[in-house]
Protein backbone atom coordinates (compact mmCIF):
# COMPACT_ATOMS: atom_id res chain seq x y z
CA UNK A 1 0.00 0.00 0.00
CA UNK A 2 1.49 3.32 -1.11
CA UNK A 3 0.91 6.75 0.42
CA UNK A 4 0.77 10.18 -1.11
CA UNK A 5 3.57 12.50 -0.02
CA UNK A 6 3.59 16.23 -0.62
CA UNK A 7 7.01 16.99 -2.12
CA UNK A 8 8.03 20.66 -1.73
CA UNK A 9 9.01 22.31 -4.99
CA UNK A 10 10.71 25.15 -3.12
CA UNK A 11 11.52 26.21 0.43
CA UNK A 12 8.36 28.29 0.32
CA UNK A 13 6.52 25.03 0.89
CA UNK A 14 8.63 23.99 3.89
CA UNK A 15 7.52 25.18 7.33
CA UNK A 16 9.96 26.68 9.80
CA UNK A 17 8.92 24.20 12.51
CA UNK A 18 9.78 21.22 10.29
CA UNK A 19 13.27 22.56 9.59
CA UNK A 20 13.72 23.33 13.29
CA UNK A 21 12.84 19.71 14.07
CA UNK A 22 15.63 18.55 11.74
CA UNK A 23 18.28 20.90 13.10
CA UNK A 24 17.49 20.08 16.72
CA UNK A 25 18.43 16.43 16.07
CA UNK A 26 22.05 15.59 16.91
CA UNK A 27 23.67 14.29 13.71
CA UNK A 28 20.49 13.84 11.61
CA UNK A 29 20.43 10.93 9.17
CA UNK A 30 18.53 10.25 5.93
CA UNK A 31 15.37 9.18 7.72
CA UNK A 32 15.39 12.29 9.91
CA UNK A 33 15.74 14.48 6.82
CA UNK A 34 12.77 12.90 5.06
CA UNK A 35 10.54 12.70 8.11
CA UNK A 36 11.09 16.33 9.09
CA UNK A 37 11.00 18.04 5.69
CA UNK A 38 8.22 15.86 4.25
CA UNK A 39 6.39 15.92 7.60
CA UNK A 40 5.82 12.15 7.71
CA UNK A 41 6.25 9.60 10.50
CA UNK A 42 8.29 6.40 10.48
CA UNK A 43 5.31 4.27 9.43
CA UNK A 44 4.48 6.55 6.50
CA UNK A 45 8.13 6.76 5.47
CA UNK A 46 8.34 2.98 5.44
CA UNK A 47 5.67 2.84 2.73
CA UNK A 48 7.62 5.01 0.28
CA UNK A 49 9.19 3.01 -2.56
CA UNK A 50 12.88 2.39 -2.00
CA UNK A 51 13.83 3.77 -5.42
CA UNK A 52 12.11 7.06 -4.57
CA UNK A 53 14.05 7.66 -1.37
CA UNK A 54 17.31 8.59 -3.10
CA UNK A 55 15.44 10.98 -5.41
CA UNK A 56 13.72 12.65 -2.46
CA UNK A 57 16.97 13.16 -0.54
CA UNK A 58 18.70 14.65 -3.57
CA UNK A 59 15.69 16.85 -4.34
CA UNK A 60 15.52 18.23 -0.79
CA UNK A 61 19.23 18.97 -0.66
CA UNK A 62 19.00 20.87 -3.95
CA UNK A 63 16.30 23.13 -2.50
CA UNK A 64 18.93 24.58 -0.18
CA UNK A 65 21.65 24.79 -2.82
CA UNK A 66 20.83 28.33 -3.90
CA UNK A 67 21.04 31.89 -2.66
CA UNK A 68 18.26 32.90 -0.32
CA UNK A 69 16.56 36.14 -1.34
CA UNK A 70 15.05 38.60 1.10
CA UNK A 71 11.24 38.33 1.18
CA UNK A 72 9.78 41.37 2.99
CA UNK A 73 6.16 40.17 3.16
CA UNK A 74 4.26 36.90 3.20
CA UNK A 75 0.75 35.60 3.83
CA UNK A 76 -0.16 33.05 6.48
CA UNK A 77 -3.71 32.00 7.36
CA UNK A 78 -5.11 34.90 5.30
CA UNK A 79 -3.05 37.46 7.23
CA UNK A 80 -0.28 39.52 5.60
CA UNK A 81 2.93 39.84 7.61
CA UNK A 82 5.64 42.39 6.95
CA UNK A 83 9.30 42.76 7.92
CA UNK A 84 10.12 45.75 10.14
CA UNK A 85 9.89 48.60 7.57
CA UNK A 86 12.63 50.80 8.99
CA UNK A 87 15.36 49.22 11.10
CA UNK A 88 16.69 52.71 11.90
CA UNK A 89 13.57 53.16 14.03
CA UNK A 90 13.84 49.80 15.79
CA UNK A 91 13.13 49.93 19.53
CA UNK A 92 15.49 48.77 22.24
CA UNK A 93 13.14 45.93 23.11
CA UNK A 94 12.92 44.71 19.52
CA UNK A 95 16.68 44.81 19.03
CA UNK A 96 17.35 43.06 22.33
CA UNK A 97 14.95 40.21 21.54
CA UNK A 98 16.14 39.77 17.94
CA UNK A 99 19.81 39.45 18.92
CA UNK A 100 18.84 37.12 21.75
CA UNK A 101 16.71 34.73 19.68
CA UNK A 102 18.26 34.80 16.19
CA UNK A 103 21.43 33.01 17.36
CA UNK A 104 19.55 29.76 18.07
CA UNK A 105 17.42 27.68 15.68
CA UNK A 106 15.38 26.50 18.64
CA UNK A 107 14.24 30.09 19.16
CA UNK A 108 14.10 31.15 15.52
CA UNK A 109 10.29 31.36 15.56
CA UNK A 110 10.61 33.93 18.36
CA UNK A 111 13.12 35.97 16.35
CA UNK A 112 10.77 35.91 13.35
CA UNK A 113 7.92 37.08 15.60
CA UNK A 114 9.98 40.20 16.25
CA UNK A 115 11.03 40.81 12.65
CA UNK A 116 7.63 40.09 11.09
CA UNK A 117 4.23 41.31 12.30
CA UNK A 118 0.76 41.74 10.74
CA UNK A 119 0.47 44.61 8.27
CA UNK A 120 -2.05 47.20 9.48
CA UNK A 121 -1.92 49.55 6.49
CA UNK A 122 -0.37 49.22 3.04
CA UNK A 123 -0.06 51.69 0.18
CA UNK A 124 1.88 50.78 -2.94
CA UNK A 125 5.17 49.27 -1.71
CA UNK A 126 5.02 50.86 1.73
CA UNK A 127 3.30 49.44 4.79
CA UNK A 128 2.86 49.80 8.54
CA UNK A 129 3.00 46.79 10.87
CA UNK A 130 1.61 46.26 14.36
CA UNK A 131 3.54 47.71 17.28
CA UNK A 132 5.75 45.26 19.12
CA UNK A 133 4.18 43.73 22.22
CA UNK A 134 6.64 40.90 22.76
CA UNK A 135 7.64 37.86 20.74
CA UNK A 136 5.12 35.68 22.57
CA UNK A 137 2.22 37.18 20.62
CA UNK A 138 3.11 35.58 17.28
CA UNK A 139 5.94 33.14 18.04
CA UNK A 140 3.74 30.03 17.78
CA UNK A 141 2.24 31.33 14.54
CA UNK A 142 5.70 31.90 13.08
CA UNK A 143 6.47 28.19 13.38
CA UNK A 144 4.18 27.77 10.37
CA UNK A 145 5.86 30.45 8.23
CA UNK A 146 7.65 29.56 4.95
CA UNK A 147 11.30 28.62 5.36
CA UNK A 148 12.40 30.71 2.37
CA UNK A 149 11.22 33.84 4.20
CA UNK A 150 13.15 32.83 7.33
CA UNK A 151 16.40 32.18 5.48
CA UNK A 152 16.02 35.38 3.45
CA UNK A 153 15.57 37.40 6.65
CA UNK A 154 18.66 35.77 8.16
CA UNK A 155 20.75 36.65 5.11
CA UNK A 156 19.46 40.24 5.27
CA UNK A 157 20.28 40.50 8.98
CA UNK A 158 23.71 38.94 8.39
CA UNK A 159 24.53 41.45 5.64
CA UNK A 160 23.28 44.31 7.80
CA UNK A 161 25.42 43.22 10.75
CA UNK A 162 28.42 42.80 8.46
CA UNK A 163 27.97 46.34 7.13
CA UNK A 164 27.72 47.68 10.68
CA UNK A 165 31.00 46.03 11.58
CA UNK A 166 32.63 47.75 8.61
CA UNK A 167 31.12 51.16 9.31
CA UNK A 168 31.10 51.45 13.10
CA UNK A 169 34.88 51.31 13.78
CA UNK A 170 35.47 54.41 11.62
CA UNK A 171 32.53 56.18 13.23
CA UNK A 172 33.65 55.27 16.75
CA UNK A 173 37.22 56.29 16.01
CA UNK A 174 36.02 59.77 15.08
CA UNK A 175 33.83 59.97 18.18
CA UNK A 176 36.68 58.83 20.44
CA UNK A 177 39.00 61.44 18.92
CA UNK A 178 36.40 64.12 19.66
CA UNK A 179 36.06 62.95 23.26
CA UNK A 180 39.81 62.76 23.70
CA UNK A 181 40.14 66.35 22.50
CA UNK A 182 37.53 67.50 24.97
CA UNK A 183 38.71 65.18 27.73
CA UNK A 184 35.28 63.56 28.03
CA UNK A 185 36.19 59.95 27.22
CA UNK A 186 35.97 57.52 30.13
CA UNK A 187 36.91 53.94 30.85
CA UNK A 188 33.19 53.13 31.01
CA UNK A 189 32.62 54.48 27.50
CA UNK A 190 35.57 52.54 26.16
CA UNK A 191 34.34 49.31 27.72
CA UNK A 192 30.83 49.87 26.33
CA UNK A 193 32.25 50.33 22.82
CA UNK A 194 34.30 47.15 23.06
CA UNK A 195 31.33 45.22 24.42
CA UNK A 196 29.10 46.40 21.55
CA UNK A 197 31.67 45.46 18.92
CA UNK A 198 32.12 42.03 20.50
CA UNK A 199 28.35 41.51 20.47
CA UNK A 200 28.13 42.37 16.77
CA UNK A 201 30.97 40.02 15.89
CA UNK A 202 29.39 37.22 17.89
CA UNK A 203 26.03 37.74 16.19
CA UNK A 204 27.72 37.71 12.77
CA UNK A 205 29.54 34.46 13.52
CA UNK A 206 26.38 32.80 14.81
CA UNK A 207 24.34 33.88 11.78
CA UNK A 208 27.02 32.48 9.48
CA UNK A 209 26.97 29.19 11.37
CA UNK A 210 23.18 28.96 11.38
CA UNK A 211 22.99 29.48 7.61
CA UNK A 212 24.99 26.29 6.96
CA UNK A 213 22.49 23.62 5.93
CA UNK A 214 23.31 20.14 7.32
CA UNK A 215 23.29 18.47 3.89
CA UNK A 216 22.72 14.72 4.08
CA UNK A 217 25.05 12.76 1.81
CA UNK A 218 23.27 10.52 -0.67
Amino acid sequence: MQIEVSIPSSLKEVKLKDYQSLLLIDKPNDEDLLKCILDVNSKELGKIKHRDVSFLKTHINKLFDKEHEFVPTFNLNNIAYGFIPNLDEITYGENKDITSYINDWGNMHKAMAVLFRPIKLKKNNKYIIEEYEGSHKYSETMKEMPLDVVLGAMVFFYNLTNELLKYIPNYLEKEIMKEQMTGQISQENGEAIQSYMHSLKETLQNLKRLQDYPCINV
